[in-house]
């Protein structure tokens, strides 16, 4: 449904003041947006397109609207394209010397790429400006470089900006920014809402209201809510200002009141929640507006106008269509929401042009998520893919376009919505479609089926891919090098969920060196892959640890995501976050202290899209569970304690909606939360926990043992060791057993296991003692050592830690056995690392510091070195009085164990045994 045209009766509707068309309001606040757009047309290029990205009401329209203005005053031909039009405009302007095209909504535009092929084919003169408008860009955005013939032998110029809610303070508009003229601004919205507040006023025919307006802190209001507050206020005759964030709700609340007084004068009754509303919801959501169309509304609205009155009624809905897309959606997502019969009435029966509207209509909803009791988002889309022809091949270029269209993002209904139609692409693409049909559809397929734990038919599929893609850029490598950059990316993902990460590294550095051979114009098209690539390389490189390149690869692919998300926040800030919440990996190499910035931005930003859209909630916890992890190693508890209970908070409350889908998530919290409630000393809530995650860990292992075992050993040594913190030391040690015959056949393939495989023997070593096996002990705690040793020449930032742990334990275990003189070397080797450890991170490391201290001091005493052992014996006790003060719960019983080595010290240097 496009909007109505500037010269088209708008009737007395309230809303309609809010088009951006109607231009009430003055432009204003983005003038560096609008310089940097006449810039760009301005530029030598004879083709350049841009593509503007920005939420629902951040004014891209109105920013295009302002720019044809300006550009049609210095002679430029300007077109709005409509849809269904794009290759029939290029006839218009064949001869005109300046041409702008805008393309609103250009994401659901099918004719996009037929109107780019013809731009190519077209030899012309002068400049051609094509400017895309879009929420965001994303998949459907990338293929159109390969899918379209504009780049057959030509690199054009393409570009993207996104519009920030926040308006510039800075820039009047009222002069030209180009020519730089700066006025003072004052430091909230109040001079953008007073200048609305008052041309509302005037156009309603209003007296100016006294109003009373709190800016909003951060300033990201977007400006379509900051018209709809001045406007609401106005309507319901000034006092405070409607909240921006409620005020379109207020608008619409108007419009209904509006439509109750006209619906039964066209004969469709009384209009406020009620028939005429219900009409106007179908007819958005399918947008036909022709009369066939709306009367096909009133039939699915059970909306039956007056015996005579059907002409008037259409009428009546075409006049009272919203014109902003915003209000729209929370018109639908209100009517839908609130009636399961009529979210039904709208999706049964669907033909295909029906479906695909109701797809691009909820597609967009679901990015810019209206406030409203029940998202029906979810439920739209699985009803109108459901309707889509999928049996014919020439069914397939619609899947495909619903596929690129449809993101993941579009919350966890969409997602097997996605996958079956992912299936079915790939199913019509084998017989009907081209290679590159076939090699796209394979690498899409391969992509589900890693997720649904499928790894082996999926690297099949995706190397057949590449293979496609290969033989493809033999031929042409600049119009094909990009989709066999997304399909490398995806065989790395495929090799690394097989844990063939030495493969999945090959091709992700494959990938870095064909992005890095793109030419400078094509970077926006390098780039997404490039990060991806890097990104997943830092990962692969944390696997087989190649510790020196992890944060070197995750720095340049943050950088160039960040870039991109300058240019299309949607898309890209949660890839920012995800790459942000890597840096994880300098936690696990000894570097706390540098994660900890890169944790807290993560989860900033998480933080932000979960308020705004509930899908990105499992990210929030896996970022909050990061930065807690980062916490407890600083050692600092209590906010590790805070952080990681929210996270467990937020994974519970998603396990109640799709508990399978959350169950790996859900574990992984219960762990954490249970290995620091163990550390402090709560070890019957660290119990409960733990017991949980082990549970969970069981069933996830038996279905998908390559993929879990790792987390099952994980809760199998930590379950232990609380166990062991209980007394109960026959029930750790088989836990701890079990463990280490997991970890083994773990590391027998992979050299990353093998911190953890030592890690397990010397807890078992330690569970031998705590039974009294000590010549059991000695094997499994020497072994870890010497393994320790070998990775620590590799690297020893990431494993002097587990190192002095296990030395410690070595001497612990040799005392145990009557071999003090043995004990001393590993305990005075322990406890030099320890204090090292201590000088960089004194609230981790402290406790281990103590434990050493005290060991080390009742092995002198044993060799008859009481003088020595008293020093150490003191500055033991002395540390873990402090630590008591702070934790009595988990250091009580340890200072109590110091004191009595110290007595025991103290007594045999006041009484020494007689000479001999």
């Amino acid at each position: 449904m496009s909007r109505p045209g500037p010269d088209e009766a708008w009737g007395a509707s309230p809303a309609a003041l809010l088009a951006p068309e109607r231009g009430i309001v003055p432009f204003m606040g983005r003038g560096r947006e609008l310089a940097d757009l006449r810039s760009w047309a301005r530029s030598r290029e004879p083709v350049a397109l841009r593509l503007l990205c920005g939420l629902g009401g951040v004014g891209k329209t109105r920013l295009a609207l302002e720019l044809c203005r300006r550009l049609r005053r210095t002679g430029w031909t300007v077109v709005h394209v409509p849809p269904g039009q794009e290759v029939a405009v290029l006839d218009g302007v064949a001869d005109a010397r300046r041409v702008l095209l805008v393309v609103d909504d250009a994401g659901s535009r099918p004719g996009l790429t037929a109107m780019l092929d013809a731009i190519g084919a077209t030899r012309r003169g002068g400049r051609l400006r094509v400017l895309c408008l879009a929420r965001t860009g994303g998949q459907w955005w990338r293929r159109e470089r390969w899918t379209s013939e504009l780049w057959a032998g030509r690199t054009p110029s393409v570009t993207q900006m996104a519009l920030d809610p926040a308006l510039d303070r800075t820039l009047s508009v009222a002069f030209d920014p180009a020519l730089g003229l700066e006025v003072e601004r004052p430091d909230d919205e109040r001079v953008f809402l007073e200048a609305a507040v008052a041309r509302f006023a005037r156009a309603l025919g209003r007296p100016m209201p006294q109003v009373r307006f709190e800016p909003v802190p951060d300033g990201h209001v977007r400006v379509l809510d900051l018209h709809a507050a001045a406007l609401a206020t106005v309507l319901d005759d000034g006092g405070d200002v409607v909240d921006p964030g409620t005020a379109l709700g207020v608008v619409l609340d108007h419009e209904r009141a509006g439509w109750a007084r006209s619906a039964a004068a066209a004969g469709l009754g009384d209009g406020a929640g009620g028939a005429a509303e219900a009409v106007l919801a179908v007819a958005t959501l399918l947008r036909d507006t022709t009369d066939a169309g709306v009367r096909e509304a009133l039939r699915r609205a059970r909306a039956e106008p007056a015996d005579g009155r059907t002409a008037d009624a259409v009428d009546w809905v075409r006049a009272h269509l919203l014109p902003v897309p915003r209000l729209a959606e929370l018109l639908v997502s209100r009517a839908l929401s609130r009636s399961g019969e009529l979210t039904a009435a709208c999706t049964r029966d669907l033909d295909p042009e029906q479906a695909f509207a109701v797809l691009g209509f909820a597609t967009a909803m679901g990015l810019d998520r209206p406030a409203t009791d029940r998202d029906v988002t979810g439920e739209l889309i699985e009803a109108a893919a459901s309707a889509l022809p999928s049996e014919r091949p020439e069914d397939l270029p619609g899947l495909v376009r619903v596929v690129r269209r449809l993101p993941r993002s579009s919350g966890p209904l969409a997602v097997p919505v996605l996958d079956r139609l992912t299936h079915r692409v790939a199913d019509l693409a084998r017989t009907a479609g081209g290679d590159a049909e076939r090699a796209e559809a394979l690498s899409d397929l391969g992509t589900v089926l890693i997720a649904e734990g499928e790894p082996d038919m999926a690297s099949a599929l995706l190397q057949e891919a590449v293979g496609l893609w290969r033989g493809l850029a033999w031929h042409d490598e600049n119009r094909y090098r990009p989709p066999l950059c997304t399909a490398l990316n995806n065989l790395g993902m495929g090799y690394w969920a097989l844990g063939r990460h030495g493969d999945a590294l090959a091709v992700q550095e494959e990938v870095i060196a064909l992005c890095r051979r793109f030419p400078p114009g094509d970077a926006l098209w390098a780039d997404a892959e490039h990060a991806r690539a890097l990104q997943n390389a830092g990962v692969s490189y944390t696997e087989l640890g190649r510790a020196g390149e992890i944060e070197v690869a995750q720095r340049a692919s943050l950088d160039i995501y960040r870039r991109l998300a300058e240019g299309d926040p949607i898309q890209y800030e949660p890839r920012v976050a995800a790459v942000l919440g890597n840096f994880e990996a300098l936690t696990e190499s000894g570097r706390p202290e540098d994660a900890l910035p890169a944790n807290a931005e993560a989860v900033a930003i998480r933080r932000r899209l979960a308020a705004a859209r509930p899908e990105h909630l499992g990210e929030l916890a896996w970022s909050l569970g990061q930065l807690g992890t980062t916490l407890e190693a600083l050692g600092r508890y209590e906010e590790a304690g805070v952080v990681l209970v929210e996270a467990l908070e937020i994974q519970r409350g998603l396990a109640k909606e799709n508990e399978r889908g959350t169950r790996p998530d859900l574990a992984g919290a219960l762990s954490a939360l249970g290995a620091l409630y163990s550390t402090v000393g709560r070890a019957d809530e660290s119990l409960r926990l733990e017991r949980e995650a082990l549970e969970i860990r069981r069933d996830l292992a038996r279905e998908h043992p390559e993929r879990y075992l790792h987390y099952l050993a994980h809760s199998l040594s930590n379950l232990g060791v609380t166990l062991a913190r209980r007394g109960r030391y026959d029930e750790a040690v088989l836990l701890e057993e079990e463990a280490v015959g997991i970890r083994r056949g773990l590391a027998s393939g992979n050299a990353r296991a093998l911190k953890y495989l030592a890690q397990s023997l010397s807890n078992l070593g330690v569970r031998y003692a705590d039974l009294g096996r000590f010549d059991e002990a000695l094997r499994p705690t020497q072994e870890a050592v010497d393994m320790l040793r070998r990775l620590v020449r590799e690297q020893p930032e990431k494993y002097r830690t587990g190192l002095a742990e296990a030395l410690a334990n070595l001497g612990a275990t040799l005392l145990d056995l009557d071999r003090a003189p043995d004990a001393l070397p590993p305990m005075r080797e322990a406890v030099m690392m320890r204090r090292q450890l201590v000088l960089e991170n004194p609230d981790k490391h402290r406790p281990d510091l103590a434990l050493a201290l005290s060991n080390l001091a009742s092995a002198l005493s044993a060799v008859g070195d009481n003088v020595t052992a008293l020093g150490h014996a003191r500055e033991a006790v002395e540390m873990r009085r402090r630590l008591a003060a702070d934790l009595p719960e988990r250091y009580r019983t340890e200072l109590e164990r110091s004191r009595a080595v110290l007595a025991r010290i103290d007594a045999a240097i006041r009484n020494p045994p007689p000479a001999r």
